[in-house]
């Protein structure tokens, strides 16, 4: 067992969260403090980006993967001209994107 403290580098940053979710977290804050109580968000948000970071990792390796593979898919000749260059589809919470 260590005798002394590990402590972390923290790196502050700052995100944007729905007004009502900040609100209901602003209010169990308050009333935790109140019954002397300190809610741990940080270790709740931490968990929580920690787990999208290697969902996200994940997903990167395999886009890195299907790009590797693609210049051979590709030097067989696959018929099709220009299909790669649709634009992605807009996020489902977002109507259609118009060019400004």
């Amino acid at each position: 067992m260590s005798i002394f403290k590990c402590d972390r580098e923290i790196k502050r940053m700052i995100f944007n969260v729905h007004a009502d979710l900040a609100e209901r977290i602003e209010a169990l804050k308050a009333e935790a403090r109140g019954m002397d109580k300190r809610l741990d968000v940080d270790t709740a948000v931490n968990k929580a980006l920690d787990k999208f970071v290697k969902k996200v990792e994940r997903k990167m390796e395999e886009l890195r993967r299907e790009a590797r593979d693609k210049p051979r898919i590709e030097a067989r000749g696959s018929g099709v001209s220009g299909a790669d260059d649709a634009p992605w589809p807009p996020c489902p919470d977002q109507g259609p994107q118009s060019a400004d």
